[in-house]
């Protein structure tokens, strides 16, 4: 079989893909965005109503999480990531003929949400967690940073198109993209579970050729796994639907205003977009940096670091005066806000085990998902309210140190014993 005889165990294929998938969506969804926004708030009455159509997206997908997470337990991502694919770009091409608020409203909300969440966090995340465990924080860094390498390519390209073409033609081209990018790795890589091709999580031999030790580590994974509904009702998982909800609504609202804040500062369009291409490559190195933490220290120790440096961060953009302390802004608010989505995706795992991830981490994005829903159209209206990103940017900052002290309150269940621990047993 391809996962027993290959030189490369099958699981960083399935990295791979999560890289890639992880990479077109945010950086369309997300790190592009940041860039449309000018263009359709000009066209569709303001920063603060294209801002909504926004969060109408984010909300829909909270919706759509619901059943995608059913169909990723039972089916797997393969067939989700696959129908995602197809719809997302039927959703681009939609908005790409759109001629009022509403349509705009529709598009988002519809095929553009659903796409996005079949080729989002829960199927790629859900799936790494189920090919490794001594290796999971990673293997979650280097297919998160795919996240951040989104926005290295997708920030700068879309300015262009839309520079060149028009928003309308961008929106075109990058529905292709995503047929092209997304189904060749999906469909010739894609797997459910190790033991579909024989294997054991992070390559460790076929059971029938396991050591004693070997099957212990499966066995002291999966004896701590927490059931979904057992979960929902510990504390543990609201503080991390509390944590993670403040900082990811902060950090939607600081990468897609920023852009338009440096814009408004005197930036070229040009140049912004250039720096927000930056900021997503830093976020890449962090993404690895605590992928490899994770798998040493105690995370949510990991986490409140993580979420105080965000705040620093938060804090150089707001008071920047120059190239300098923008360049700061980019390397520090970069790398600490590349750790969020690998921190988020390994905390859940360690805190509840690997065998339910997929249907806890479903049950979480809705609060996930409502948090950035009212983060960011809130942050465009105060903007347009007071004529300053000031007075969000420093709600965003109280929120970091807030998600920092309630992360530090999550009890992880006891970690399975790692390969070489378990050899001495």
């Amino acid at each position: 079989m391809r996962g027993q005889s290959a030189a490369v165990f099958h699981g960083w294929w399935i990295v791979l893909v999560a890289f890639v998938c992880h990479a077109v969506n945010t950086g369309l969804m997300f790190y592009a965005w940041g860039v449309f926004l000018v263009p359709l708030a000009a066209a569709f009455g303001g920063r603060g109503h294209v801002a909504t159509g926004f969060s109408v997206m984010q909300l829909a997908a909270a919706g759509y999480s619901l059943g995608v997470g059913r169909i990723i337990d039972r089916r797997g991502s393969r067939p989700v990531q696959i129908v995602g694919a197809i719809v997302l770009a039927t959703g681009f091409f939609l908005v790409s003929r759109v001629n009022s608020l509403a349509t705009l409203y529709l598009c988002l909300a519809g095929p553009v949400a659903l796409g996005s969440t079949c080729i989002g966090n829960l199927p790629n995340n859900a799936a790494v967690a189920r090919w490794f465990v001594r290796r999971r924080g990673r293997a979650l860094g280097i297919s998160t940073a795919g996240i951040s390498a989104g926005g290295i390519v997708f920030a700068p390209l879309a300015q262009h198109l839309i520079e060149r073409h028009g928003w309308r033609t961008a929106y075109e081209v990058l529905a292709v993209m995503v047929l092209a990018l997304v189904l060749p790795p999906v469909v010739a890589f894609m797997c459910r579970d190790p033991a579909d091709l024989g294997l054991l999580p992070d390559g460790l031999p076929a059971p029938r050729d396991a050591t004693r030790a070997d099957l212990a580590l499966v066995e002291r994974e999966v004896e701590r796994s927490v059931r979904p509904e057992v979960a929902v009702r510990q504390a543990d998982f609201w503080f991390l639907a509390a944590a993670f909800g403040l900082t990811i609504a902060g950090l939607s609202a600081v990468l897609l205003y920023q852009a338009p804040l440096l814009i408004d500062r005197g930036l070229p369009a040009r140049s912004a977009s250039l720096v927000l291409g930056a900021t997503a490559a830093m976020g890449v190195v962090g993404k690895l940096g605590f992928g490899a933490l994770l798998d040493r220290f105690d995370q949510r120790w990991v986490a409140a670091v993580c979420f105080c440096l965000q705040t620093v961060g938060v804090l150089l953009l707001w008071q920047t005066t120059s190239v300098y302390w923008l360049a700061c802004y980019v390397l520090l608010y970069g790398y600490a806000m590349g750790g969020n989505a690998t921190l988020q995706a390994s905390l859940v795992g360690d805190t509840f085990g690997r065998l339910h991830y997929g249907a806890i981490a479903w049950r979480m994005t809705p609060f996930l998902v409502l948090a950035q829903g009212i983060g960011v159209p809130a942050t465009g209206y105060l903007r347009d309210a007071t004529g300053s990103y000031g007075p969000a940017l420093a709600v965003v900052m109280v929120g970091s140190l807030v998600a920092a002290a309630v992360v530090l309150r999550v009890r992880p269940a006891a970690r399975p014993l790692r390969h070489q621990d378990a050899s001495h047993r």
